[in-house]
C-alpha cells in the first residue's frame, strides 16, 4: 500500500509541475495537497489544515500546539528513509505524511517506525490530494468511523481514471462545509450518494452505483472501464489507530461496474413510499435498502450488519445465497417483506462474474424448482416447511424434507439438480429456497421470476 499510496502522491506533484522537491518547495506547497483533498476550499494557514486533517479523520493529536505539519516535513534527524533506504536527514512518520501506518504508541518502540526522507515524505504527503474519504459512522461523541479509498494503476490509466472520478463525478458529489464560530473555523464532510451507508463496504459500494450512474448519463462508462481494467482500488476503514485494508483488482472493478450497469438496465420507475426512483436507481436501491435485518432503534447501522458481510462478499465477486438466506428468514420473522429484484441481482451477478459454486444454468434451476414449490404451497398449511427445509443441518435431512414436501403437494418435480450438487448442498438449499420464499411472499416478477 505504501508504494501505491506514493504513486498518487507523485501523480499530483508532476500535475501542479513540481519536479524537484526542496525544502523551498515543500513551505511554497505544503497546503496544496489538503485543499485538493477538501475540493478546492481555499485553505490558507497550517490551523486550518489541521482542522480539515482532524474532519478527514487523520489521526491528529487534539492538542494543536504539538502538530506542526510544515516542521514535520523540514525538520530532519539522522536515520534512514524507508523506502529509498538514503542514510541521513530524514522525518519520522506522521499522520498526515502516510496515515496507514500500524502504531499503537504504548507497544511500538518509536525507532521502530517508519522514517522518510524529504523528499519521499512529501511525495507521500502530497498524496492526501487524491485520497476519498467518507464519514459512515459515529463510533463514540467525538469519533466517527471513516471510509478511506484511493486508486492506483499505470500512470497513463490512473490519470484517466482518476480524472473520470474525481474531476467529473466525486467533486460534484462531495463537498466540505465550514462553520465560522467566534472566529475560528470547524469543517465538516458531505458526501451526496443515493443509497445508505451505515457501513464502509457499503459506502463503496454506493460510490460506484452513483459513479456508474454518472458515467453513463454522460456516455462515458465504456472509455472509463477500459482505462480502469488496470486499476485497482484500494479501500482502507477503521477509527483511530485500528484499521482494516482490502484491495479491489482492475478486472473485479470492472466487473463489478458492469454489474450496476445490468442492475441498473433492470429496474423501472417507482413510488417507494414518498420517494421517487427514476429506473436506474429502482433495482439497485429497493434491493439493496431492503436488506435490513431490524434489531436496533436506538443506533440503526446495527440493523444492516449482514448487509455490510453480504456486500463486503460482493466487492470480492462472491454473491453469499447462504448469508442473504439468513437475511430473508430473519425479515419473515418479523413480518417484513423480501426485497425486491432478487432474481435480478442474482441472475446479473453471476452473468458477469460467473460462479464459485452455482452458475447461471444451475441456479436456473434451482430457483425455478424452489419458485414451483413456493407456488404450490399458497393457500396450504404446509409454510412450515419452509423453517423445516431451512434448519435440516445435513444433506439427508434437507433432501427427506424435501421429497416429503413434494409428496405432500402432490408434485413431480425435477431434483436432479439437487442430486448433482450435493457437496455444495447448504448453498443449494439456499438458492432454492430463496425462490421458494419469494414465491410465497415476494412483490411480483421482479422479486422471484
Amino acid at each position: 500500500m505504501l508504494d501505491a499510496y506514493l504513486r498518487n502522491g507523485e501523480l499530483f506533484l508532476r500535475e501542479e509541475g513540481i519536479t524537484e522537491i526542496t525544502e523551498e518547495t515543500v513551505r511554497k506547497a505544503y497546503l496544496w495537497p489538503v485543499d485538493e483533498m477538501a475540493g478546492g476550499i481555499g485553505v490558507s494557514s497550517e490551523d486550518e489544515a489541521i482542522s480539515i486533517l482532524m474532519a478527514f479523520g487523520f489521526n491528529v493529536p487534539k492538542n494543536r500546539s504539538r502538530v506542526k505539519i510544515l516542521q514535520s516535513l523540514t525538520k530532519v534527524s539522522g536515520r534512514t528513509c524507508s523506502i529509498c533506504g538514503k542514510s541521513g536527514k530524514v522525518v519520522l512518520n506522521k499522520a498526515f505524511i502516510f496515515p496507514f501506518e500500524r502504531k499503537i504508541d504504548s507497544i511500538v518502540n518509536e525507532r521502530n517506525r517508519l522514517t522518510f526522507c524529504m523528499e519521499h515524505a512529501f511525495k507521500l504527503y502530497s498524496a492526501m490530494a487524491y485520497l476519498y474519504v467518507i464519514p459512515t459512522k459515529k463510533v463514540s461523541p467525538n469519533q466517527w468511523e471513516y471510509l478511506k479509498f484511493f486508486f492506483d494503476g499505470p500512470e497513463r490509466e490512473l490519470r484517466r481514471f482518476k480524472n473520470a472520478f474525481k474531476r467529473s463525478f466525486w467533486l460534484d458529489r462531495f463537498s466540505v462545509e465550514v462553520k465560522t464560530k467566534n472566529g475560528k473555523k470547524s469543517y465538516s464532510l458531505r458526501v451526496n450518494l443515493t443509497l445508505s451507508k451505515y457501513h464502509p463496504n457499503e459506502a463503496f459500494f454506493a460510490v460506484l452505483h452513483d459513479f456508474v450512474k454518472y458515467l453513463r448519463n454522460r456516455r462515458l462508462l465504456q472509455e472509463t472501464i477500459e482505462s480502469g481494467r488496470t486499476v485497482r482500488a484500494y479501500l482502507v476503514y477503521g477509527s483511530g489507530q485500528f484499521y482494516r485494508e482490502r484491495v479491489i483488482e482492475g478486472t473485479t472493478l470492472e466487473r463489478l461496474m458492469e454489474f450496476l450497469k445490468k442492475l441498473q438496465d433492470s429496474g423501472r420507475e417507482t413510488m417507494w413510499g414518498r420517494r421517487h426512483l427514476e429506473p436506474r436507481d429502482a433495482a439497485v436501491c429497493l434491493f439493496y435498502e431492503n436488506l435490513e435485518v431490524p434489531r436496533n432503534k436506538k443506533d440503526r447501522s446495527k440493523n444492516f450488519l449482514e448487509r455490510e458481510e453480504f456486500i463486503g462478499k460482493l466487492l470480492g465477486g462472491r454473491f453469499d445465497f447462504v448469508l442473504l438466506n439468513g437475511i430473508f428468514m430473519e425479515r419473515i420473522k418479523a413480518k417484513l417483506s423480501l426485497p425486491p429484484y432478487y432474481y435480478t441481482w442474482a441472475h446479473s451477478f453471476l452473468e458477469v462474474f460467473g460462479g464459485d459454486v452455482v452458475d447461471v444454468k444451475t441456479f436456473e434451476r434451482i430457483n425455478g424448482l424452489g419458485y414451483a414449490l413456493g407456488k404450490a404451497m399458497n393457500g396450504t398449511n404446509l409454510e412450515r416447511y419452509q423453517w423445516e427445509l431451512f434448519r435440516a443441518r445435513g444433506f439427508g435431512e434437507f433432501l427427506n424434507k424435501l421429497v416429503e414436501l413434494q409428496a405432500k403437494l402432490e408434485l413431480s418435480l425435477d431434483l436432479r439438480p439437487i442430486y448433482e450438487n450435493e457437496r455444495e448442498w447448504k448453498v443449494v438449499k439456499a438458492v432454492l429456497l430463496n425462490g421458494m420464499l419469494n414465491a410465497l411472499y415476494g412483490g411480483g416478477k421482479e422479486g422471484s421470476q
